[in-house]
């Protein structure tokens, strides 16, 4: 998610059945809001389906970047396929219109995945150290990634806010990527990586990065 402080230059992720608790597009209220930001100009984008991996076949890269929600790690060209298809229809009737692109949750994805998502007609593929778009360029952009789901990932998050703006200073793009439910424990650290990282920087979505 490349984000700015206010307006509306940003990419938003979106899981359309979130760990199966109830699709998008049967919270009215949601989808209203949701439709309202994409006309506004926020950039929405398809977050997998259901950010939770029901195969449970955890190898050591799920178990080390996630716990559990590496949704598209392990799946075959056809089973991911028929996920990112639903998703993309759920996200589509919601939006009136085409999710900009696709990210797999964690972005971990399988070899399969990676095949599938080339019959979608996504702008952008995002991966954890680059931008895939859709005329074949890649941007390579490395992300200061926040996270609160346990006190080492809180500890990580406070010292990457600080160090990952420094750390990445000799790039001339990188992302800040947070979840919506880690944003007030990390109040303080988001704001202190957006007020270091911004100053001399452009803050835009991530299919204007093809268009610089």
């Amino acid at each position: 998610m490349i984000m700015k402080r206010t307006g509306s230059n940003f990419t938003m992720l979106v899981v359309p059945d979130y760990h199966l608790e109830g699709r998008i597009d049967r919270h009215p209220e949601f989808c209203s809001w949701l439709r309202g930001l994409n006309d506004a100009g926020v950039e929405i984008a398809q977050h997998g389906l259901y950010h939770l991996d029901s195969q449970e076949k955890f190898s050591l890269k799920g178990r080390l970047f996630t716990k559990g929600e590496g949704e598209f790690l392990s799946l075959s060209r056809g089973d991911a396929k028929e996920r990112i298809e639903e998703g993309y229809k759920i996200m589509s009737d919601v939006l009136g219109g085409t999710p900009a692109g696709f990210t797999a949750p964690a972005w971990l994805y399988s070899n399969g995945t990676r095949k599938a998502l080339k019959g979608f007609p996504f702008k952008w593929i995002e991966y954890r150290w680059a931008i895939q778009y859709a005329d074949g360029v890649r941007y390579t952009v490395p992300a200061v990634v926040f996270a609160t789901r346990t006190l080492w990932k809180r500890l990580c998050s406070a010292f990457w806010s600080s160090a990952g703006p420094v750390a990445f200073s000799g790039n001339s793009i990188f992302r800040l990527a947070l979840h919506v439910r880690d944003l007030p424990d990390l109040e303080k650290p988001v704001v202190r990586a957006l007020n270091s990282s911004t100053g001399g920087r452009t803050c835009i979505r991530c299919a204007d990065l093809a268009q610089e």
